[in-house]
């Protein structure tokens, strides 16, 4: 059983008595552009609810955006923003400069471009706007109640620290950020709480301005994460959350966000799946928005379909790390999805890959070209796109949606990640290769070049045959090492290089007057 199912199954039974939707809930913060490790949350939340409903069962997906946090720093691939912008919420800083945009902040174009990649790839969840929620008085119940618990709050966090409690900090310590009403930044150090009027006084270091705010009353304060997470887990009733591995180390945010939500919320926690990273192959760092060393999910679908997209994802367990590459992979990534679906058309899968695949939503009933075949063919036509749609046509077992499923993502993959499959055919007979090549296989060439006469009249597997059977040994080693010899000529004479596409391939790209006119060294 695929591991999502797994995870649904235990959320039926524990929910069965219960008439509410199951709630399966991720988060995401729009610090910059959302990158593909981002994503993997998205994806775990996303396959659970999506096993769910094939079970039966009612979920409910949610996915909030932490755009109520401070903006930290400002991403290295992210151009237009000044730093004085730094310590404001994300929905109070203006968009990029410079970008083409309706967005109305900094955190709203940020939001806008990772759920428009998340409907390519028909992920839709119920979104949620932090900055909404707090400014719009949501949790106000929840500000008061944490401020009145405040120092509980403390000691509950002081148990999961090395450093010990501090009576003085305990007295000090509120787990909120209060935005200036002044200047907006957070650079603020509450120095009064007053419980029967839920007010707070504050005062700014960068802009000097000392005042208060009051709950109920258009407040700016939100409060901290360790506390947020919890709070939010009884608000909307989550029934089902992952994490980063970052968080669910023993001591980390997860189990201090567990005991928050017992002791102060008096809620259970969530069931919780921990997930590691993905990585970019061959770097070393992890990725983040930061630092600009990301992938981005525009990225993947330039060069993966939206199916095999899911695939990587949920081919692997939460717990184990993966990396993306946009080398040899993509072609290996393809060939192994295209085996999959090839079985489960032949009724020959698991059930452990039945359910994988249909988490990826991929059509069973439509018939995609291989990958690797297109990519063979806008090898041999300089990546011309329409040269190879229409050859693919003509091959009569591809519609034209099938096609430029395909086609456009192995363009861009040559273009911008493989310009070395790109070969170059012949003009001109080669006659120094030729002059090097032994008698038997000047005479395989010869009777090759006859054999492209009637090539048109034979389908793919019968000409293949008819060229293997130009060899003459009889001892299967020894046919297979002079057909590789006749291969290697073939791609030397026509290609300059010792290896190329399928012959009929070749055939069919080059054409077989061409072919003719390369080979003929009379």
């Amino acid at each position: 059983m695929h591991w999502a199912f797994q995870i649904a199954n235990e959320l039926i039974e524990k929910h069965k008595d219960d008439q509410a939707p199951i709630t399966c809930a991720s988060g995401v913060s729009p610090s910059g552009y959302v990158h593909v490790g981002n994503f993997r949350e998205i994806a775990t939340t996303y396959f659970v609810t999506q096993a769910l409903k094939n079970l039966g069962a009612a979920p409910r997906y949610i996915l909030s955006w932490d755009d109520y946090d401070r903006l930290r720093k400002i991403p290295k691939n992210v151009n237009g923003v000044a730093e004085e912008n730094i310590g404001l919420p994300y929905t109070k800083v203006a968009p990029p400069a410079g970008t083409d945009t309706n967005a109305v902040s900094y955190g709203d174009y940020f939001e806008q471009l990772f759920i428009d990649d998340l409907a390519k790839l028909n992920i839709r969840p119920t979104f949620i706007f932090e900055t909404k929620r707090y400014e719009g008085g949501a949790y106000d119940e929840e500000l008061a109640l944490v401020l009145t618990k405040r120092k509980e709050i403390y000691d509950i966090l002081s148990r999961f620290r090395t450093e010990p409690a501090n009576d003085a900090e305990r007295e000090n310590y509120y787990p909120v950020s209060l935005y200036c009403d002044q200047c907006g930044h957070d650079s603020t150090t509450i120095t009064n709480y007053d419980e029967a009027t839920q007010t707070l006084s504050y005062e700014c270091k960068k802009c000097g301005h000392a005042g208060t705010q009051t709950i109920g009353q258009h407040q700016h304060i939100k409060l901290h994460w360790k506390v947020d997470w919890p709070m939010r887990w009884r608000y909307e009733k989550v029934a089902f959350e992952p994490g980063g591995k970052d968080h669910s180390s023993k001591n980390g945010s997860f189990d201090v966000a567990k005991a928050i939500a017992k002791e102060i919320f008096d809620w259970k926690a969530p069931l919780y799946q921990p997930y590691d990273f993905v990585n970019i192959k061959g770097e070393t760092m992890k990725m983040s928005s930061s630092t600009g060393n990301i992938l981005t999910l525009p990225d993947l679908l330039s060069i993966y379909t939206p199916e095999l997209v899911l695939y990587l994802y949920a081919k692997y367990q939460p717990k184990a790390q993966f990396d993306l590459g946009l080398d040899d992979d993509v072609l290996r990534n393809y060939s192994e999805f295209e085996r999959l679906v090839q079985k489960a058309k032949t009724s020959e899968l698991d059930e452990n890959n039945q359910q994988l695949l249909q988490l990826t939503g991929v059509d069973l009933t439509q018939n995609y070209p291989s990958f690797n075949h297109v990519v063979s063919i806008l090898s041999m036509t300089a990546n011309d796109a329409a040269i190879a749609k229409e050859l693919l046509l003509k091959e009569a077992t591809y519609n034209t949606e099938a096609i430029d499923h395909i086609l456009s993502r192995a363009s861009y993959w040559i273009e911008n990640d493989a310009t070395a499959r790109l070969v170059s055919i012949n003009q001109v007979p080669n006659q120094a290769v030729y002059e090097q090549l032994t008698e038997p296989v000047k005479a395989q060439i010869v009777k090759f070049k006859d054999l492209l006469t009637t090539s048109s009249t034979l389908d793919e597997n019968e000409l293949m045959q008819a060229i293997y059977d130009l060899t003459d040994a009889t001892d299967k080693k020894e046919k297979r090492m002079e057909q590789k010899v006749l291969f290697t000529a073939i791609y030397q004479l026509t290609l300059n290089q010792d290896h190329g596409p399928r012959i009929p391939l070749l055939i069919k790209v080059v054409g077989p007057e061409k072919l003719q006119q390369l080979l003929d060294f009379n």
